[in-house]
């Protein structure tokens, strides 16, 4: 269970209570750990021998981290993209890291190759119902932390769907189905926004985007088909306002995040959910609002005064 934690500068500018879950307090440093771990225990349990993985840097980690639990060697595919702060972590925690392509989906499809081996098991870092069902945990362990409140909306970032396939998941389970979601993605890694737009599951030509974790070309199926069950309000912003989110969350609570992370954080900082409240679309009145804090490696503080420097 992470921290759900009412920010009071973010409070203060949406005048409601604007709580943060804090999935950054994950071991693995991001809400990965809850689903994955969870498919990895089932594989070993079903008698796998070796996981491979296919990650932008997260899903990565938090395979790593849940194999080193359980004691089973694991080989990541990461993409020339993934920072070298990340694959030198997966190093340390036991991995075996293998560079492939310059996007996730050359090393997704490495990774896919090598697990044909007899007794590997492929982890994937977004598309399995085992993994939202992980994910769902955010939600009942939310559902305990409000104490009797219910959200008016949740936000979330969205790269291949997993984290709102298990947000979407642990809402209908909680019988919270009325409760928008806010979809938040950067321009360059829109691949759910470009879904909204065609009306169809269509794929993005390519990740242009600053937020290397969003960068799934198209979203799960599942994603796409949740399009039409629940009230998805689906955002695409400039990596710009991404990166001041990052900044300023770092100034107001002292933590650091990615720009995937920070497209959520942006729906407060960036006005996004004022506007949504002005077109209609969400309650006139919001009295709690919860943004799911991703989390994320990779972000240092030089990184975020760099971004200082050059956006604020």
């Amino acid at each position: 269970e992470t921290e759900l934690i009412r920010s009071e500068p973010l409070s203060k500018r949406l005048d409601c209570f604007v709580w943060l879950k804090m999935e950054n307090q994950q071991i693995s440093g991001s809400f990965k750990y809850r689903g994955i771990s969870l498919l990895c225990k089932e594989a070993v349990e079903k008698g796998c021998k070796k996981l491979v993985c296919s990650s932008g840097g997260n899903a990565g980690l938090a395979a790593t981290f849940a194999a080193e639990v359980l004691g089973i060697p694991i080989t990541v595919y990461v993409p020339e993209s993934t920072p070298k702060t990340v694959r030198v972590k997966l190093i340390e925690h036991g991995a075996t890291v293998m560079v492939h392509g310059n996007k996730w989906d050359m090393a997704n499809a490495k990774a896919l190759e090598a697990a044909t081996e007899a007794g590997v098991h492929f982890i994937h870092p977004f598309d399995n119902p085992l993994i939202w069902e992980g994910h769902a945990t955010i939600i009942t362990d939310m559902k305990d932390q409000l104490r009797g409140k219910v959200p008016d909306v949740i936000v979330v970032s969205v790269g291949g769907g997993g984290l709102m396939n298990g947000i979407l998941h642990g809402l209908h389970e909680v019988g919270w189905n009325h409760v928008p979601l806010v979809a938040m993605e950067t321009i360059g890694a829109d691949s759910l926004n470009a879904c909204v737009k065609a009306g169809d599951w269509v794929e993005i030509d390519d990740i242009t985007s600053v937020a290397k974790c969003l960068g799934a070309r198209r979203v799960c199926k599942r994603t796409y088909q949740w399009l039409s069950e629940h009230n998805v309000i689906s955002c695409a912003i400039p990596d710009e306002e991404a990166l001041k989110a990052c900044v300023k969350i770092s100034d107001d609570h002292n933590i650091l995040v990615p720009p995937s992370c920070g497209a959520a954080i942006a729906a407060v900082y960036s006005d996004i959910l004022s506007d949504l409240i002005k077109e209609g679309k969400l309650p006139q009145i919001l009295n709690n609002v919860v943004i799911i804090v991703c989390g994320g490696s990779g972000t240092t503080t030089k990184k975020v005064e760099e971004w200082r420097n050059k956006y604020m």
